[in-house]
C-alpha cells in the first residue's frame, strides 16, 4: 500500500502551528482555541508587565499653546519689581488676534511699540480649562497683528507671591489659535526653541504699589537692544528658563506610549474597572493588588502633583486631569477603581475623593436646564453620548455607598434624558451627539459612543433597585438599542466605526462593549436568549483582534464630536488603546459566566 502525502495540507498545518507560535493560539482547523478568561487574564497581564510606578524628570512642553513665563523662577521672586518678556509673532496677513491673558501683579502690552493693553489689579477670576483645550482666562485681548513679524513686549509687576504670566492666542470660543505663529527672536537666532526672552528685574522709585510701579518707565520701553546699563547695573536679555516636570514613566516598550496607564483618565479609569471584573471572576490576586497600588501611588504623591499642576501650570502634566476636574471626563468614570476599591476595603483616602467626585458631579457638572449633563464643546451645552458612561455607573455606586436615592435618580433620569435627545428608535441607535443651539442630533450613529451608552445601562439595570420608579423604562430603552445593535452587526461579527455604514472600518471597543451588553442582558433575563448568539459571534471575532501577549487591535483613538462622516471615517486606530481594553475584559468576563453558568 502506498501512502499519499499532500504536501499543500502538510504547509497549511505548519503555517498554522507558525500563527500559532507567533501570534494566538489555534487548532488544525484555524479555530482559536483559546477561553475568554485565558484571553482576558493575558491582556490584564500585559497591562501590569508594561506599567512602571516610577517618576522621571521631563521637560515642561506647553502643548496646548499656554505659554507660561515666570519670572520669580528666572531671576528669583522679588517683592518690589519690574519685568519684561519678549516674543515675537508671524503673521501671513494683517489681522486683529485674541489673546489670553493672566497675570498677578498688573501688566502693560505693547504691538510693534503701541500700547495695546493694561490693568492694574489682579481679576478674581483664575485661568481654567473648562474642556478639551477650551481655557477661560481673567483677561482677553485683542492684538491687531501687520502681516509679517510682529513684536510683543510685556510689562509684569510682582504682587501676592507671584510674578509671571499665562499668555495664549485663542479662537473666539477659547481654543487654541494655531495660526498665530512664533518665531526666532532676532537677539537669539542660535536659541531656537526660545519664544520668550526676558529682563530685570528692574526695582521702582519711591514706596512700591504696583499700579505706580507699571507707569515707570524702563529701558526696554524706550528702545528694543541686546542690553541696557543703568546706574552700575548691566541687564541682559534671557532666554526664559526650561522648566522640567515629573511625569509617569512609561516603558519605551509599551504597546501603548500615550500615557501610562496609571494616570487619572476615564479611559484608564474604565481599564482598572474591567481589570477588577477579572479580579473577582478568577480571585487571582495580583489583578487586585495591582488596582490598589496604582490608586494608592496616585495618592501618595498627590500633594506634588498638585502643586505642579497649579504652580507649574502643567496643564498637561501627569495627574492633570484629576485637578482639572472640569468635566465628566475628569470625574465618574476616572473614579471608578477608588470608588470600587472602598466598596470592597473602605480606605478612607479614597472616601475622601469619590466624596468630592460626587459632589462635582451632582452639583458643578454643566447640565441643560432640564439637568442633562452636557459639555461647553465643541459649541456651549451639546450634550454628548460619551457622558453617559462617564457619569451613570459611578452615580449608581455612590447610591449604594451613600443608600442615597437622589443618586439612583439621577442616574435614572440621564438614561431618559440621554435617550430622548440623542436616541434613534427607527435605527435603534444613539447619535453621538445633540446641540442645543440647533436642537438637532450630530451627524454620526458613532461605534464607541453607542457603546458608551450599552454599557451605562448594563451597568445602571445591576445596580438600580428593581423597584426603582424608572427602572422599567431604562429596561426598555436598553432593549430597544440592543435590538437595532444586533441588526448592525456584521457578518463577520464586529461592528463599524459608523455602525449603519458598513464601509467604515471594524472597530474594536465598540464591539466589546456590544458584546458585554448582550452577554450581561441575557445572563440578568433583560433580554431574549437569542441576542447570546450575536455575544458569542461578536466574541469570536474579537478574538482575531487580540495577540497571544494580550496585546488588543483596532481601538479607535479619543474622538471629538465630528461634523461630517469623513471624520470618523479617517479616525485612526492605536494598539492596546485604554478606550477598550477595559470593555475587552468585561465583556470576556461575561461571555465566560454565561459559558459558566455563573
Amino acid at each position: 500500500m502506498r501512502v499519499r502525502i499532500n504536501s499543500n495540507r502538510i504547509f497549511l498545518c505548519f503555517a498554522l502551528v507558525v500563527t500559532c507560535l507567533h501570534h494566538r493560539a489555534v487548532d488544525c482547523t484555524g479555530e482559536d482555541v483559546r477561553t475568554p478568561v485565558e484571553i482576558v487574564t493575558a491582556v490584564a497581564d500585559k497591562i501590569i508587565a508594561e506599567s512602571r510606578f516610577e517618576l522621571v524628570v521631563r521637560p515642561q512642553t506647553y502643548n496646548v499653546g499656554v505659554e507660561f513665563v515666570d519670572f520669580a523662577a528666572l531671576f528669583e521672586y522679588r517683592e518690589k519689581a519690574i519685568a519684561y518678556a519678549l516674543t515675537y509673532v508671524k503673521s501671513e496677513e494683517a489681522r486683529d488676534v485674541l489673546f489670553g491673558l493672566d497675570c498677578n501683579g498688573g501688566f502693560k502690552i505693547w504691538c510693534n511699540d503701541r500700547l495695546v493693553s493694561q490693568r492694574k489689579e489682579r481679576l478674581e477670576s483664575e485661568t481654567k480649562e473648562i474642556a478639551y483645550n477650551i481655557f477661560v482666562f481673567p483677561d482677553t485681548i485683542r492684538v491687531h497683528l501687520k502681516k509679517g513679524v510682529n513684536t510683543i513686549l510685556i510689562k509684569a509687576g510682582s504682587a501676592e507671591g507671584d510674578w509671571g504670566f499665562l499668555f495664549r492666542p485663542i479662537t473666539p470660543e477659547g481654543d487654541y489659535n494655531k495660526s498665530v505663529e512664533f518665531t526666532i527672536d532676532p537677539f537669539a537666532p542660535e536659541l531656537e526653541s526660545v519664544r520668550w526672552l526676558c529682563i530685570g528685574p528692574f526695582t521702582p522709585t519711591g514706596h512700591y504699589n504696583v499700579r505706580t510701579a507699571l507707569d515707570e518707565i524702563f529701558p526696554p520701553e524706550q528702545e528694543l537692544k541686546p542690553y541696557y546699563t543703568l546706574g552700575n547695573a548691566v541687564y541682559v536679555w534671557r532666554p526664559q528658563r526650561e522648566r522640567t516636570l515629573l511625569e509617569l514613566k512609561i516603558d519605551p516598550a509599551s504597546s501603548y506610549r500615550r500615557d501610562s496607564y496609571l494616570d487619572w483618565h476615564y479611559a484608564h479609569g474604565g481599564t482598572m474597572f474591567g481589570m477588577l471584573h477579572v479580579a473577582d471572576f478568577t480571585g487571582q490576586g495580583r489583578f487586585l493588588n495591582f488596582v490598589r497600588h496604582s490608586c494608592d501611588f496616585m495618592i501618595e504623591h498627590l500633594d506634588y502633583f498638585e502643586w505642579q499642576y497649579h504652580y507649574l501650570r502643567a496643564y498637561r502634566g501627569s495627574y492633570h486631569k484629576f485637578f482639572r476636574r472640569t468635566m465628566l471626563d475628569d470625574t465618574g468614570a476616572a473614579c471608578l477603581p477608588l470608588l470600587e476599591m472602598y466598596l470592597r476595603e473602605e480606605t478612607q483616602t479614597y472616601r475622601d475623593i469619590i466624596d468630592s467626585v460626587a459632589a462635582y458631579v451632582s452639583h458643578e457638572q454643566v447640565r441643560l436646564e432640564d439637568g442633562t449633563f452636557c459639555r461647553p464643546e465643541p459649541v456651549p451645552m451639546t450634550v454628548w453620548a460619551d457622558d453617559l458612561f462617564m457619569s451613570v455607573p459611578f452615580l449608581v455606586r455612590v447610591g449604594k455607598l451613600t443608600e442615597t436615592y437622589e443618586y439612583y435618580d439621577d442616574a435614572a433620569q440621564q438614561v431618559l434624558l440621554f435617550a430622548k435627545r440623542l436616541f434613534d428608535s427607527d435605527a435603534g441607535l444613539f447619535y453621538h451627539g445633540w446641540f442645543q443651539q440647533t436642537e438637532k442630533p450630530s451627524i454620526a450613529f458613532w461605534g464607541r459612543a453607542n457603546g458608551w451608552v450599552c454599557w451605562a445601562m448594563a451597568e445602571a439595570l445591576t445596580h438600580l433597585p428593581e423597584d426603582h420608579p424608572q427602572y422599567e423604562r431604562v429596561l426598555r430603552i436598553f432593549q430597544k438599542h440592543i435590538d437595532g445593535l444586533s441588526r448592525y452587526q456584521d457578518v463577520s461579527g464586529m461592528w463599524h466605526q459608523v455602525l449603519d455604514h458598513s464601509e467604515s472600518y471594524e472597530e474594536t471597543s465598540c464591539t466589546a462593549m456590544f458584546v458585554l451588553g448582550m452577554a450581561r442582558g441575557v445572563r440578568k433575563g433583560w433580554i431574549d436568549e437569542e441576542f447570546k448568539e450575536h455575544a458569542f459571534k461578536g466574541w469570536s471575532a474579537l478574538k482575531s483582534k487580540i495577540d497571544e501577549d494580550g496585546t488588543i487591535h483596532g481601538i479607535c483613538r479619543g474622538t471629538g464630536m465630528g461634523y461630517d462622516l469623513d471624520f470618523y471615517f479617517n479616525r485612526p486606530t492605536f494598539d492596546h488603546d485604554p478606550r477598550g481594553l477595559g470593555a475587552v475584559m468585561v465583556a470576556g468576563i461575561e461571555v465566560a459566566k454565561i459559558r459558566e453558568k455563573r
